[in-house]
């Protein structure tokens, strides 16, 4: 159900035809504008032709009297073997065939690292942007980025890259501002973020937003890589479901009023279409499950915004694309596939089936499911082949949001395993003592948001003593790890590089990192699933709830104050 903010409609009298007077002429429509969104997109190529048969069945729609601003809130990359193996070309290709007039980086841009198979660069003269360099270089459309900025406190000096663009649909000026969210230096490995910085979100909105209304623009637009979460969409001015500290929220409250017309957020991998601060703000979960739409009224004289209709997101399909998408209809008319959007992504789609297909040599007895805020069987199976794959480890530790989807019962292939896994990071060995393990695991326990790491080759538990969290570690034997002892730990390179901003808070350096770049952990998981041959969550070596690998005196995050 959606809420409608009516127009109301100008209605002249007619003359009386026996005075002799010529009927007066009808006033001019009012131009509805309707910004429809994409975020989180997270490389699902199969799924862009029926989202562009939406759009094409809006833009017939508008013909008359309106038009369609079509936008993309970041993350569109990484996510699946289609974008992966060519690191986002042919997202970008599909997206200059479907005529997005912008769209804001994600952090998961950043992930590819340099051109090439190697996702981290090690090499003197090696880009650590390179990959996402490239793809902005080649865009046919502006990438935008209002508030990301160099050490040395310049915009980065990319090709292509911009604060903000202005664009005119329905003969309306439109002004677009990019925003890449606060967490981006917590959730990007810190060899891709090198030289980098992130500015306040609306200090950088408001300074575009400005700049873009003394140029002319009639409307402008927000696409921010920020997002909130909100559960009911029958009122859009009812917050009650929402949660109103989320980032897109406090960036809502902090905009002037009449400076903004919409915003469109992301990153939170969840949906919102509400009005925060007299702001329309949108945004729908990841991997384009859904999209997001705000029409805009104005007045046809003075192209001021009049009204603002926001509408819940929207499907794409009523069923999974790997059975058959039905996106039924949409305006009126049966959604269409675009078939010039389909050959643009036809290329990666073959060339990633072999991949897809392979055998990895495993069998999943029972399907494992996905739970990242306690302890999972399968994190606990990563993290276990991770630390297989290299013997002189002590330990080995991941991270929930690596764990995608839940892992079905039957053969394993690749392209099963990198729907659940779907990223190109590399091993690392930490060269750590006991005590930057401990603060990096208390770090997580009490730090929350991220979920829970899963680990290997160590058994956690959290107590609380006069009001602080306490945390014992030991090994598979029963003895305690010392803070002095020295081991060897591995995990991925994007924790070991600063993710989720674990290293950093347990004092863990760069000289405390050894990257193996000729190994991935993919090639990790595949050749120990090999070697086990069938795997099951109910294996209690993977999930013992009588003896856990981690025991807390709480949920997620864990908090102890005011707890004996």
């Amino acid at each position: 159900m959606r809420v409608k903010l009516l127009v109301a409609a100008v209605l002249l009298g007619a003359c009386a035809s026996n005075g002799g007077k010529k009927e007066a002429e009808a006033p001019p429509r009012a131009i509805v504008l309707s910004v429809v969104a994409t975020n989180d997109v997270h490389g699902q190529l199969e799924r862009l032709p029926y989202m562009d048969g939406f759009v094409e069945n809006l833009r017939r729609a508008r013909a008359n009297g309106g038009g369609v601003l079509l936008v993309d809130g970041g993350d569109a990359f990484q996510g699946t073997v289609e974008s992966n193996q060519n690191e986002g070309h042919a997202i970008m290709q599909a997206y200059g065939e479907m005529g997005y007039a912008a769209m804001t980086l994600g952090n998961h841009e950043f992930d590819y690292g340099p051109v090439g198979e190697k996702s981290v660069a090690t090499a003197p003269g090696e880009d650590p942007q390179g990959a996402l360099r490239a793809r902005i270089e080649e865009a046919r459309f502006p990438v935008l980025v209002a508030n990301l900025a160099t050490t040395a406190d310049g915009p980065p000096p990319w090709k292509h890259l911009s604060a903000s663009t202005e664009t005119l649909v329905a003969g309306v000026r439109v002004g677009i501002v990019g925003l890449l969210t606060k967490d981006a230096p917590d959730v990007i490995k810190r060899t891709a973020f090198t030289g980098l910085r992130v500015l306040p979100l609306a200090d950088a909105a408001i300074r575009e937003a400005r700049s873009l209304r003394a140029k002319g623009a009639e409307v402008v637009v927000l696409v921010a890589h920020a997002g909130g979460e909100c559960r009911s969409f029958q009122d859009p001015k009812d917050l009650s479901s929402c949660d109103g500290n989320s980032e897109i929220f406090e960036l809502a409250r902090a905009m002037p009023p009449g400076l903004v017309d919409a915003i469109i957020g992301g990153h939170r991998n969840a949906n919102v279409a509400h009005v925060v601060n007299g702001v329309p703000v949108a945004h729908a979960a990841s991997h384009l499950v859904a999209f997001s739409r705000i029409d805009l009224t104005l007045d046809p004289a003075s192209h001021r915004v009049t009204h603002a209709e926001v509408f819940p997101p929207h499907p794409v399909c009523t069923v999974p694309v790997e059975t058959g998408c039905r996106p039924g209809t949409y305006e009126g008319a049966d959604v269409v596939p675009d078939p010039t959007t389909r050959a643009a992504v036809e290329p990666a789609l073959a060339a990633a089936r072999e991949t897809k297909e392979r055998p990895v040599g495993a069998r999943v007895a029972e399907a494992f499911p996905v739970d990242r805020t306690h302890e999972m069987a399968l994190g606990n199976l990563f993290a276990d082949l991770m630390r297989e794959a290299a013997p002189d480890a002590n330990a080995a530790f991941g991270n929930a949001g690596s764990v995608r989807d839940v892992l079905p019962e039957g053969d394993l292939t690749y392209g099963r395993l990198l729907h659940v896994m779907p990223f190109d990071n590399q091993l690392a060995r930490l060269r750590i003592t006991g005590k930057k393990l401990r603060d990096l695991v208390r770090a997580n326990v009490a730090q929350g948001d991220h979920g829970l790491l899963s680990l290997s080759g160590i058994r956690v538990e959290g107590t609380c003593a006069n009001g602080a969290l306490d945390i014992v570690m030991k090994h598979p034997d029963g003895a305690a790890i010392r803070d002095d002892e020295s081991l060897v730990v591995v995990t991925n390179d994007f924790l070991a590089l600063g993710g989720d901003g674990l290293a950093k808070q347990a004092g863990i350096t760069d000289e405390d990192v050894e990257i193996d770049s000729g190994h991935t952990v993919f090639r990790a998981l595949v050749e120990g699933l090999a070697k086990r041959g069938t795997v099951s969550p109910a294996d209690p070596a993977l999930l013992d709830p009588k003896h856990p690998r981690v025991k807390l005196p709480g949920e997620l995050p864990v908090t102890c104050a005011g707890k004996p």
